[in-house]
Parts: structure tokens; sequence; C-alpha cells
């Protein structure tokens, strides 16, 4: 076809072929006899142009289509059966929208794909859009064949031979009996059920919620649905269910049924792939009898008639559970029944196997007040039996303490029932106090929040919390300061002198102080015991608490950086700069604007160690070429340590590379201006560097492709997090670290043992791989309370696997507080699939006062996306705090707070190299969700944004963003403000304050849309922004206008306190896509609606002539 349509023609083709799909295409089929014998068949060609493949000639999407090659006749396409078919007729189809045309072509058959006859000879079809839709019907005597190939030899308007969709049928094959109902009840609810990849929120949880009105569909077929019925059952079918609402038209789905038992991992074969039909005016169900013992159950769907890949509402497992062993604790005690706080305590438990085989030897593990007590072995147990064991608890203070205990918890048997191991004793445990004071010591500083240089000063409470007044002393108290790796940084000490009576409190001042230092600390406060504490009292005289000082602005991290700029350079290595921040040059995305090219084999750039620095850890940011197709290429360099190699570096372009040509990015070279072109990579040594150490980075390998360094960090790695006490672990439930195998269903296996008995989910060294979105709860059972922790972020790496949109991730439903740490996240996504990605590090509803700290998150399309989509009113998250945490490397925001989301902050984190906001509060209305308000960015890096800006408000009222530094934001922004999107804008904000931050090389004169951003910008695109300070703000090395206001929306009470200006329009550019042409200007305005008010603006290197361009109306006062 002639693809040299106008716009209006090509809007006019895709409106009808997606009609066509939706509303013409099932009639077709309908009308033909039997079923598509082509769907889902493998497809070869003499060849193809461009992107127009064969495999769309059976994808059941009419508006694709295969094209051979050009000016080459005769062509031919094959479409192989798998085995021998009768057929007799094929339905030949282009799009509905192309002009008329005429193909001659002839129709071959073959039992061995290489010897063709006729079955139809060659003559002239028309395709007639008017008349038929573009579609020929081609009708023959039935005969036998497995390839069936159509060999072209002319095309009256298109020099090849062009195909949109190729049916085949064979005669009428008589409808098989209706199936007998199923028996028994619907083994699949509450089962987990994964899939191997889904679409936006159609996900494979939805598959088994008892909900007709949801449905899982799968991303591409082949696609797949798995249910684990977590033990063997005798099954006799599995109906399959869509929605009978007459909404859904009849399609058929060809499906494959596998299972596996229980001592077995690889699946096999139960019934064999074959049609489906699913028809809503017969209740759109199937049922299909399945006689086998199994534990796991898969569909594999490879056609489906209505979509492009497998679709199920419900999947629903009808039998009866297979011999298994089945625990249970049948009853508790303790003694002595009245301890006191000296008594040690003994605690048991009965256990008697309910099921119907005998189990295998396990173990019991006694909680008091759920905090785990002690443990005792359980021997092999025949059908009916039972056995009382126990376990030594141990003293315990004076209290009540809830008693339970569960059997099998690390999963020894499989099991008829796995709810039914826990008990809880109805009575509680009193131990009685015994007569005796008790210290304790809460330790506090000054300032409550120190910063850089502040003289840190302790002082603590000493509280006596017993029964019995202590001596009259002296209480002697340490307090002992260490940093991350565990040096002690300083050791102070204090003095009580008097009795403290019982329930009294006294302030003890520590004598001495510290000057702070960026950096995380430990802080262990010791009391003395006192001679009237028996030993019993005095476990808790010992306790410890961290110290986070932050720099005055920016983040507080570990590592130190060392810059390109600073590298002796050999071998050949390259400088490349982009000083005018042009960004053709891929310069122009390096921290300031500067890198290292490793071109040729022995090129290098090496740093000495500097004194007080080093460690195990490295970071480092690199640029390497992208592929031809867009999907990356493979490299690696080196590293030395004082002339010897330690370690070759893995490295890949398949993360970055991303191409505008508008704000919606190609994945592929050819779609625009490139951005992205930096990712990181991030290695342990073997051996820490230490100060004096050469540490060089070297291209070393056969490759031809050139490397570029724009800086390494360097960092103590601090010790592997072992397993907390009162956890359960991913490794209890099967995941195995580092064996390339996916963990998921142990995932979430984990999270139900860890909720369900209230214990800390513990992931530990090593890499799990995860198949899909980690779903943490679910819409409709969302989650209290839980906390999950790895070993580090050093140590604990959490590896999506699924590219496809919506399949990974981690998807959280928590209405109570989180606590998630201690975990490094990525994932194999490398597209934003048009915004439609879904596929956020963190995402949906995070709860009331949780926490996410001390995370590394990369490679997602967002870090953190707070907002709930699934509820109606959404669910806000409320109080939640992000701290301590790299989100680096992703596709779009690095945190966004939405829907509602208030009394948030993100601190003390590094946010760099997103490809949107760094850090937004967008303040949505979908579902109802309210404004969101109050929320906190600060002490931040953010630094290399791609795109838009580093501080994003767009709505509410009462946010802060204080005490952040933003460097190197090449396509936008330092701070922006805007009233373009939907929901909330700035109608009732009593104040929003940007104060104490610094932003060096921002704003740009081309953005996405090629215009100019100003390093703050305020745009008031629909109405007006109004009650913003700006306080102690450094601008400085800004690409064009340091301030700029746009639009008609009006800015009203904006006021700016001690703002310090210095260097605008470095980039030269004096084009603009708002105004006349001008240079970088300190306050620029392409609005005349609004006022500004400037007290104490200082001034420097303005490129502008005239300082300001200011368009008339507006107000500008400056004092």
């Amino acid at each position: 076809m002639n693809r040299k349509f106008m716009a209006w023609s090509l809007v006019f083709t895709m409106l009808v072929s997606t009609w066509f799909a939706t509303a013409v295409a099932p009639d077709t089929v309908a009308a033909a006899a039997g079923t598509n014998l082509a769907l889902g068949k493998a497809v070869t060609a003499s060849g193809q142009s461009q992107t127009y493949s064969p495999n769309h000639i059976n994808d059941n999407n009419p508006g694709t289509y295969w094209e051979s090659a050009n000016h080459a006749f005769p062509q031919w396409v094959t479409v192989d059966l798998g085995t021998s078919q009768n057929i007799n007729k094929v339905i030949l189809k282009l799009p509905a929208s192309w002009e008329l045309r005429t193909q001659t072509l002839a129709i071959q058959g073959s039992n061995d794909g290489s010897n063709f006859s006729d079955i139809v000879a060659s003559a002239s079809y028309l395709f007639n859009p008017l008349a038929s839709g573009n579609t020929v019907t081609i009708e023959f005597n039935t005969t036998s064949t497995r390839y069936l190939r159509l060999h072209f030899t002319a095309n009256t308007v298109w020099p090849a031979a062009q195909l949109s969709e190729l049916e085949i049928y064979g005669p009428d094959i008589t409808e098989p009996e209706p199936p007998i109902p199923p028996v028994g009840s619907n083994l699949s609810i509450g089962k987990p059920i994964t899939a191997s990849s889904s679409t936006f929120t159609y996900v494979a949880a939805n598959a088994n919620d008892q909900n007709i009105n949801t449905y899982w569909e799968g991303g591409a077929n082949p696609s797949s649905l798995t249910l684990d019925l977590g033990a063997n059952h005798d099954i006799t079918s599995i109906v399959l269910k869509l929605n009978p609402s007459s909404e859904w038209s009849t399609r058929t789905q060809t499906i494959q049924v596998l299972g596996h038992n229980q001592n077995t991992t690889s699946f096999s074969n139960l019934v064999s792939a074959q049609p489906y039909t699913f028809n809503p005016a017969s209740g759109n169900s199937v049922t299909i009898p399945v006689t086998a013992t199994v534990k796991r159950l898969q569909l594999n769907i490879t056609a489906n008639t209505g979509a492009s890949a497998g679709q199920i509402a419900e999947f629903e497992v009808y039998g009866a559970a297979a011999h298994n062993p089945d625990l249970t604790i049948t009853n508790m005690s303790w003694t002595p029944s009245t301890p006191s706080e000296t008594n040690p305590i003994t605690l048991r438990a009965t256990v008697q196997n309910i099921g119907s085989a005998a189990s295998t030897a396990t173990t019991v593990h006694f909680y008091l007040n759920n905090t785990l007590a002690g443990t005792a072995p359980v021997g092999a147990l025949a059908p009916g039996a039972s056995i009382t064991v126990s376990a030594d608890a141990g003293t315990k203070a004076s209290g009540s303490y809830s008693v339970s205990a569960i059997v099998d918890e690390t999963n020894q048997n499989i099991e008829l029932n796995k709810e039914n191991n826990r008990y809880a004793h109805s009575v509680p445990l009193a131990v009685n106090p015994v007569e005796s004071a008790d210290l304790i010591g809460t330790v506090n500083w000054t300032p409550g929040n120190p910063v850089a240089g502040n003289a840190v000063t302790f002082n603590v409470s000493l509280k006596n919390q017993g029964n019995k007044a202590t001596t009259s002393g002296p209480h002697s108290i340490t307090v002992v300061l260490k940093d991350a790796a565990g040096a002690t940084l300083r050791s102070l000490t204090g003095s009580h002198n008097g009795v403290i009576a019982a329930g009294a409190s006294v302030n003890v001042p520590i004598t001495g102080s510290w000057t702070a230092v960026n950096g995380s600390y430990n802080v262990t406060t010791t009391v003395a015991p006192d001679a009237n504490e028996l030993p019993v009292k005095r476990e808790n005289n010992v306790s410890s608490t961290n110290l986070s000082v932050y720099s005055s602005r920016g983040a507080s991290m570990p590592y130190k950086r060392y810059d390109s700029e600073d590298a002796a350079r050999g071998g050949g290595a390259v400088v490349y700069a982009a000083p005018t921040f042009d960004q053709a040059l891929t310069a122009s995305e390096a921290s300031g604007q500067r890198y290292i090219g490793l071109p040729s084999n022995g090129s290098y750039l090496q740093w000495q160690v500097r004194q007080g620095e080093g460690g195990a850890g490295v970071t480092m940011r690199f640029t390497m070429p992208d592929s031809s197709n867009g999907m990356g290429l493979n490299g690696s360099l080196d590293a030395y340590v004082n002339g010897t190699k330690v370690k070759t570096i893995p490295l890949t372009s398949y993360y970055n590379w991303q191409y505008f040509s508008s704000d919606h990015p190609s994945d592929e070279p050819g779609g625009g201006r490139p951005l992205f072109r930096f990712d990181e990579v991030h290695f342990k040594l073997d051996t820490p560097l230490k100060p004096g150490d050469l540490i060089r980075i070297q291209k070393s390998g056969a490759d031809n492709l050139e490397y570029g360094v724009d800086f390494i960090e360097i960092e103590p790695v601090p010790t592997a997090i072992p397993r907390p006490a009162n956890s359960v672990a991913v490794t209890d439930f099967g995941a195995i670290a580092n064996d390339g195998q996916d963990d998921l269903q142990a995932f979430q296996a984990a999270v139900t043992a860890a909720v369900s008995s209230g214990k800390t989910l513990y992931i530990p060294e090593g890499t799990f791989h995860l198949g899909n979105m980690w779903t943490i709860g679910s819409v409709s059972n969302m989650i209290d309370d839980i906390t999950i922790m790895g070993a580090g972020i050093w140590h604990t790496n959490l590896q999506f696997t699924n590219p496809n949109a919506a399949s990974g991730g981690i998807s959280l439903r928590v209405k109570g507080k989180l606590d998630f740490s201690h975990v490094y996240l990525n994932s194999n996504l490398r597209s934003r699939y048009n915004q439609n990605a879904v596929y956020k590090g963190f995402m949906d509803n995070f709860g009331k006062n949780s926490k996410v700290h001390n995370v590394w998150v990369e490679h997602f399309e967002c870090g953190f996306w707070v907002g709930d989509y699934a509820h109606t009113p959404a669910i806000i998250a409320d109080g939640l705090i992000i701290e301590n945490s790299r989100i680096r490397n992703n596709l779009a925001d690095g945190v966004n707070f939405a829907q509602g989301t208030s009394n948030s902050t993100v601190r003390n984190s590094s946010v760099r190299n997103n490809g949107d906001d760094g850090l937004a509060v967008w303040t949505s209305n979908v579902n109802g969700a309210p404004v969101g308000v109050n929320n906190t960015f600060s002490y931040n890096t953010i630094e290399n944004n791609w795109r838009a800006a580093a501080i994003a408000f767009f709505g509410g009222s009462g946010h802060k963003a204080t005490h952040n530094l933003i460097v190197d934001t090449v396509g936008g922004s330092a701070i922006r403000m805007n009233t373009v999107f939907p929901g909330y804008h700035f109608q009732n904000n009593t104040g929003i304050v940007f104060s104490d931050t610094t932003i060096i090389n921002s704003g740009t004169s081309k953005d996405l849309y090629n215009g100019e951003r100003g390093a703050i910008d305020l745009e008031a695109s629909n109405d007006a922004i109004r009650n913003v300070t700006f306080t102690n703000i450094d601008i400085l090395n800004t690409q064009r206008s340091a301030i700029q206001f746009g639009y008609g929306g009006g800015f009203q009470n904006v006021v700016f306190n001690n703002i310090n200006i210095n260097g605008t329009g470095l980039d030269g550019v004096t084009s603009s896509r708002f105004t006349t042409p001008h240079p970088g200007a300190a306050i620029y305005t392409y609005t005349g609606n609004g006022s500004a008010t400037f007290n104490n603006l200082t001034l420097q290197n303005i490129a502008h002539p005239n300082v300001h361009f200011v368009q008339p109306g507006f107000n500008l006062t400056i004092q």
C-alpha cells in the first residue's frame, strides 16, 4: 500500500482498523466453519520490508500486516499447521481502510515443508474495502496438508506482497458433548496464582478472586497462568470463565493444561493444546475434564481470537485433597503456672497428626508476645498419633504474655491444611514482679537535628522503672559514639549521685561534646548496675540508637566521589566536554558537563584514594553506545588497584538511551534526540581500598566500543545484617539466592506467614529473581502492619526479570504501618510503554506512618509512585517517610506523592539520573482522592535529571522543600510549579516554602517542547500560583534564565528572600518559544498577569543586558 497518506488519512485508518478489529473480525470468524487453524502457528516468509513481519498474518489484528521485500516478485509466506490437517477454505485480509488493489497468488501445500504443489492455481484476487472490507475468501475441495503457502507474483498498488491476516479452515467438526458439571468445591480460592506476564491492572490475582468482573490478561502470547494448590489434590476438572456480559464478544482460546505433583517441580502435559470457545450466550464458561494428582496447575495459552494474549476471569479447580499429613497443636501449658521474674519457664505443646499420611520430623516454635521464646523437635508421626514436646523459655520480666506455638513453621511437611499449624492459648502467662530497682537510660542530643560542623552535646534521661528505690549512687553512665564502620569516635561519661525513687527520672548531663560530621552513627548508652537492681533487671541497662548528621544542603551519604576532572588519564583516554550544555553532545548529561572517553585498549583514568576515605564498595557512572535496535550492547571495563587487575566490570546499555521527538520517548534510535545516555554500575572489591591506593578504570576488552566514565564513588561496605529474632525468611519458603530461578512464589508465601504471625520478613544475602510484580497485600485484603528487611543494599538484591508492562516492581496494599529497608532493587524494564508501564519500584497503598529507608532503587518506571487507584474513595498515604535511600536511573519520576498523599517526607536521599521529576507532589483527584498537604523534601541531593525538574509541586498546601542540593538538570528545571496537570492546584494553599537550597547548572533552552525553562520555573497555565516563599536560595551557572514566570493564570503573594544568582545564559541561546529572542536573564516573565516581590536580591554575571526581561503588566518589586 502507499504509506504516504496525509495525517487525516492515518487517523481514519487507525479508527477504522480499531473498529474493524473489535466489531467486524469476530463476525467474520463466526461465519467460517470450524476453527481458524492458523492462529498461534509458526510463520515463515521469503522476506520482509522494514518492520512488517510475517508474524502479523496470524496475530488476529487486521491493523498489522506483512509486507515482502519490494521490487522482488515472486514472494511467499507459509504457515506450519504442526500436523497434517484437512482444509477447504482460506480467508485473506488487508487493513479495512486500504485502497482497492488486486494481488495475484497461488495457494500451495506441502507435508514436508520443502516440496510444494498447487492447491489452487495462480489467479488474481480483488481486495475491495467497500464491498468486502478488504477480505477475500477462497474455497476449494478438501485437501490434507501441514504447510500452507501463498505464492504471490503481482500487486497492482505496491511492488510487494501484502497480507494482514491469513485464516485457514477445515470441514465442519461436530461439537463435543457438553462436559459433566464439576462436583465439589472450588479448590483455587485463596491459593497463590502467578502469570508469565500481565497487561496494566489485569493481573493474575484477578483469576481466582471469585469476581467475574475482574480478569487476568497476559502481555503477549504465549501466556501462562499458574495456580499453586499448596499440596497434592486429586482433581477431576477445571472450569475457566470470562464475564458473561454481552459486552464480551465470542472468542476462541487455544489452551494446554499442565501440572506437577508435590514431589516434582517440572510441569508435564495433562491436556494437549486445543481451541476452546468462550461464548457469552452460553455463560462464557469452558469446562475441561482433567484426572490427575497435582500440586500446581498451569494454563498455557497460545492463541486468542479476542485479544493478543490469554484472558481468564476465573480459574476454578475441582476435586479433593490427596493423602498428606496434617499437623496441628491441640494443647499448650507451662510450668511453673505462676512464675516470678527469677523462675525459669518451661513451655509445652501437644502436637497431633490429624491427616491421612505420616509426617516427617519437624519443629515446634514457641512464642511469648509473638517473640520466639524457644524451639522443640518433633519426630515423625503416623496418622492420628500425637506427642508432647517442651522448650526452656528462661526467665522473663514481669508482665502478661500471650502464649502461642507453631508446628512445622519451616515447611518440612506438605500438609492437607497449613492454616491449623498455629495454636494460641486463651489465657496469658502472668509473670509476677520481683522487688528490685530497674534503671534504663534514654540518650538525647542538642541540636536535635545536627548538621555538619555543629557542636553536639548529650544528656541522658535516667529512669528507675522498678518497684524499689536505688541506692544513693553514684550512678555512672557512658555514652559511646561509633561510625558506620563500627569505629569508636567518642566515649563520654556522666553520673548522678543520690537515690532515685521507684518510677522517678533524673536528667544526667554528659561531659564533653562532639563536632558533627556528615554521616550516620550509632550511640550506645550504658548505665552502671545498681546494688538494688537484681541481675534479671539489668538486661536493659544498655541501649542503642541512631544519630544522623546532615550536610547543610544535600544528602549525607557514606560514599566519596572521585570526578573525572580529578583523574589522571593515559593510554589514549579522551576528555569530552559540553560547556554550553549542547544536548547533541553526550557530555551535556555528565556531571559538570565533562567526562573521560576510553576509545581503545589500554586507555584508562586513575585516582588516588584520599586520606580518611576508602572502602570495598565502588559505584561507577558510565556511558556506552546503544545498539541499532535499541536493545543495548554488552561490554566491560577492568578495575586495577595499585597496578593489579582486581575486577572485570560487566557493562550494558540495555537500560539507558531514550529518544525524543515529543514528550513520549521512543526506545529505538531514530526516535528523536537522545537522552539518558549515562547509567551506573556498582560492585564490591575483595579487598577494601585504603588511603593512598591507586584505582584505575581501563578498557582492556576485545570489542570496538568506546566507553565513557563520569565518576566513581567509593564507600565502606557494612557487614551484612543478620536475620533478626522473631522473623520469617523468604528462604524458609523455598527461595534460593543466586540460582537464577523465579522466587516470587516463595516471597508471596513469606508475606502471608509474616502477616499471620506478626513477624518481621527477612530477605538474606544474595540475588533473588522475581518473575512478576511482587504484591504485598491485595486490593480486597489489605495488610495491617508489616516489617520487611534485607541484609543491606550491598548484600540483598531483588532482580525483577520480566520486561513487560505491569510485570515487576512492588505493589503495596498496606493500610497500617509498613517498614521496608536494606534492600537493592533492579529490574529488566527498559520502556515506559507510552506512559503505561505500571512498573514502579514501590507503588499503590503505603498505609499510615510507614517508613521505607536504606533502599537502592534503579531501572524502574519510577522509584516510588505513592497513590491509590484501586479504591473509591482513594485511600491516602499519610505520614510516610522515605529516607537514607538511593533512587536512580529510572525512566520517569524518582518519587511522586500523588492521590492525596499528605504529611509525608523524602529526606537524606540521593536522587539521580531520573527521566521525569526527581521529587514531586501531584495533587491528583482520581477516584475522589483528597488534596495532598504538608509534604516535605529535605536534605536531598538531586542530580542529572534529564527531564522535567528536580523538585516539583503541582498543587496542595503546606509543602516544604528545604536544605536540598540540585545539580546538572540538563533538560529541565531545578524547581518547578505549575497548574497544568488535572487535579487540585493552589486555590486553597496557605503557604508553600522553598528554602536553604543550592541550584547549579540547571534550567534549559531546550526542553522536550524546544522551549526555555528557568532554573526555578513557575507556570500558571490554568489558574494562579499563590502564597509561595523562597528563602536563602543560591542559583549558580544557569543554562538560560534563573527564575522564570509564565502563562496567564496569575501569581499572587510570591515572595523571594535572600536570593543569590550568579551566572545566567551560559548556553548562549537566545531563541524563544514564548517571547522575542533574549539571552538568559536573572528574572524572566512571558506573562503580564501577576506579581512577585524580591527582598535582598544579589546578582552577578547576568547575560541579559537589562538583567531582567519582564513583560508589561507583570508587577516585579525588588527591595
